[in-house]
Order: structure tokens, then C-alpha cells, then sequence
């Protein structure tokens, strides 16, 4: 019936946006939260666009600049342990996202397609890495550490799971953003291929606005949270 798939997409985008608010409230009461929004993976979906199309690299080139994200992360990550014992969670938690904060901003303003702002976009794009090098290991750490002891195996399955559910949430994310916003600034659809350079990047700016609200609802919801709960004693006989 005429009408009937546009009050369907509504309908269902109001529900999503309903439950979504439910479980992010849920999360942030619980003392040892499913997802791990941090997973900011919506970073290589957005940049893959902004170096190809708006700074005109090669597909292989493209993925070489972005591979310094999961090296800057590997290179921290392992002092990242030792800075949570030292400093504490919370510090370490929220300088973690704040690098990532920061380095998003930047990448917000330093992306305009010239070849004289591509070395700190790298910059920033090392930094985004670094952030989340600080951040992982310390909150999976937390997580793990606040399931009791004969539930660990079964925490790390379902930490494994939520993992891939945040990424998928942030890639989802990222892609309406820029689809809606190429739509916009280019006014001739939303498909990349006939969007000019500046349209592609004026809309990762704006999916980068979105990747800045995960990084801080990560950031809160990753120090809100409660001790670990000690195991329960087996009544005696």
C-alpha cells in the first residue's frame, strides 16, 4: 500500500532509538557493562572515504595511512597496564578517551583535501591509536576482573560478542551519518560515487562529530562504574 514502507522505516527508526537510549541507560547502571562503547571502529569507514575520494589516494595507500592506528595502539597498549597500576583506572580511562577526543577534533579541522594537511592528519590518526592503546586494555582488564572466577569464560565470550556488536554500531552510525550528510551538502543523492571531494569530506566531518559522542559516552560509562563484586560463599553443609 502507497505510504506503507516510509511509516515502517519511521516506525522502526523511533523503536531503535528507544531501545538503543534503554540499553546504553542499562549499561551505565550495571557494574560490569556488556558493551564496550569505545569500539570507535566507525574511524576506517570514515577515513577509508576522506583519503580516497577527498585527498584522491590509492585504495592501497589509503589503507597504509590508516594502518597506523592499529600500530600506534599496539606499540601503547602494553604500557597502558603499567599505567593503570600506577595512576589508577579512572585517570588512565579517561586520558585514554580524551587522546581520542582530541584526536578526532583535530582530524575535524585539519581535513580540507590539500596536501599540506595530510601530515597531521596522520598525526592525529597516530593519537586516535595511541587513545585507544591506552583505554582497552585497562577496561577489558575492569570488565574481566568484575565477573566472579568461575565466570570468567564465559565473560570473556560474551566480552568478545559485545565487541563486535559495538563495532557494528559504530560502523551503522558512521554510515547513516555520511550518507544523509553527502546527501545534503551535495544535493544530488547520497551515493559517494557522483559526490564531489568537498561534499565527501564535509560529511566524514560530520560522522566524526558522531565518533566524538561514542568516545565520550565510552569515557563516562567506563569510570561510572561499580567495584567488582565479590564472589558469593557457598553455604555450608
Amino acid at each position: 500500500m502507497p505510504g506503507g514502507r516510509p511509516r515502517r522505516q519511521i516506525a522502526s527508526a523511533l523503536a531503535a532509538a528507544v531501545l538503543l537510549s534503554m540499553f546504553i541507560r542499562q549499561e551505565r547502571r550495571t557494574p560490569s557493562p556488556l558493551v564496550d562503547l569505545n569500539l570507535l571502529y566507525g574511524m576506517f569507514f570514515l577515513m577509508s572515504f576522506a583519503l580516497v575520494r577527498g585527498y584522491h589516494a590509492s585504495p592501497l595507500a589509503a589503507g597504509l595511512r590508516l594502518a597506523i592506528i592499529p600500530v600506534a595502539l599496539g606499540i601503547v597498549a602494553p604500557v597502558s597496564g603499567a599505567l593503570h597500576e600506577r595512576l589508577g583506572a579512572q585517570i588512565v580511562l579517561l586520558s585514554g578517551m580524551g587522546i581520542c577526543v582530541a584526536a578526532l577534533i583535530l582530524l575535524s579541522v585539519m581535513l580540507t583535501g590539500t596536501p599540506d594537511s595530510l601530515p597531521p592528519v596522520m598525526v592525529a590518526l597516530a593519537m586516535f591509536g595511541a587513545g585507544l592503546g591506552v583505554f582497552i586494555a585497562p577496561n577489558n582488564s575492569l570488565t574481566m576482573n568484575a565477573a566472579p572466577p568461575d565466570r570468567r569464560g564465559e565473560a570473556g565470550g560474551l566480552l568478545n560478542l559485545m565487541r563486535v556488536f559495538g563495532t557494528s554500531i559504530g560502523v551503522a552510525g558512521a554510515s547513516a551519518v555520511l550518507s544523509w550528510r553527502i546527501g545534503v551538502l551535495s544535493g544530488i543523492g547520497n551515493r559517494t560515487l557522483t559526490a564531489s571531494g568537498e561534499a565527501v569530506l564535509g560529511a566524514v566531518n560530520d560522522g566524526l562529530l558522531l565518533l566524538v559522542g561514542f568516545a565520550i559516552v565510552a569515557g563516562v560509562t567506563s569510570v561510572f562504574r561499580g567495584p567488582p563484586r565479590a564472589p558469593a560463599l557457598k553455604a555450608a553443609a
